[in-house]
């Protein structure tokens, strides 16, 4: 029994030794309000040009909250979203911004969004929909959410082998310890026989998967959880702060990345399914529309 706890112990301690280096290192934004401020009206000046419009205006560059900023305009204008992509990329490579963020582009009197799109890492035109499809002339308001990494300076400077030699003692030993209880597992796994019927998906929250057509869709943990509040209130808006607080607080962890970012996962996820499709309600919250739900 000793032999046995020495392992997991082990683990333990240094799991906790990574979590104590990046709770104490002082971290620092990779991006700064300013630079946002120039890159976007700069994106707003060339859309203009785009447009034949030489004289009106782009109006001031608004921080609507942490991370999300607003860029208006004087006059209607219609967006071909592939100008927009090819913009706002060149843009921020240009101002040194880095390539995680949401862009959305949304209607400035029915406040729905009409575009929008995420890039994680350098831009692949066949992961942005609707591209040639141009936006009619109207008025529109151009969401920027920035999506928050912090690198912790601490690493950057003295800890990266450190780090990196943890890394791998953490591989092994997990490994070593997979092959002892693999037997074990395999005798008391119980698989649950829950499942929620969402359109033509197959959602089975106890083992974090999906399953359409008998193709299994492996969800992470965040995933299943954000799925499973959706599940509970098929067509109806789910706030984001309920979202963030069920998901992330309620289990004690502070939320280091953006909600969007999960939501935007989970949709891929998802699928083209035309029955089953996650809304966002501006300003408010999502909403899992399906015409069939059911556990």
């Amino acid at each position: 029994m000793k032999n046995k706890l020495k392992i997991p112990i082990t683990v333990t301690v240094l799991l906790m030794s990574i979590m104590m280096i990046h709770s104490f290192s002082p971290k620092e934004d990779v991006f700064h309000t300013e630079k946002i401020k120039v890159a976007l009206r700069a994106i707003g000046n060339k859309l203009l040009l785009k447009n034949n419009d030489s004289t009106s205006l782009v109006l001031p560059i608004k921080e609507v909250s942490d991370h999300k900023f607003e860029l208006s305009f004087q006059k209607e204008l219609t967006i071909d979203p592939e100008d927009l992509v090819a913009i706002i990329d060149v843009e921020f490579k240009k101002t040194g911004l880095p390539d995680n963020y949401i862009t959305e582009v949304i209607h400035c009197e029915t406040k729905e969004v009409s575009y929008s799109y995420e890039i994680l890492g350098p831009i692949k035109e066949t992961e942005i929909s609707c591209l040639g499809r141009k936006l009619p002339v109207s008025c529109y308001t151009i969401q920027l959410i920035m999506l928050k990494e912090e690198t912790p300076s601490l690493y950057s400077t003295m800890g990266n082998m450190y780090t990196l030699s943890l890394l791998v003692l953490l591989i092994i030993v997990i490994t070593s310890t997979t092959l002892f209880k693999k037997k074990d597992l395999e005798k008391n796994q119980i698989v649950s026989s829950n499942q929620i019927i969402l359109g033509t998906l197959i959602f089975y929250p106890d083992q974090q998967k999906l399953n359409k057509d008998q193709t299994e869709i492996s969800l992470t943990t965040k995933e299943s959880e954000l799925l499973a509040i959706f599940a509970q209130y098929p067509n109806q808006i789910v706030k984001r702060e309920q979202l963030i607080k069920q998901v992330w607080e309620d289990n004690g962890v502070i939320v280091g990345r953006s909600l969007d970012m999960f939501i935007s996962k989970l949709r891929k996820k998802l699928g083209k399914d035309s029955e089953v499709k996650i809304v966002n309600v501006h300003g408010v919250g999502y909403k899992l529309e399906t015409t069939n739900s059911k556990q």
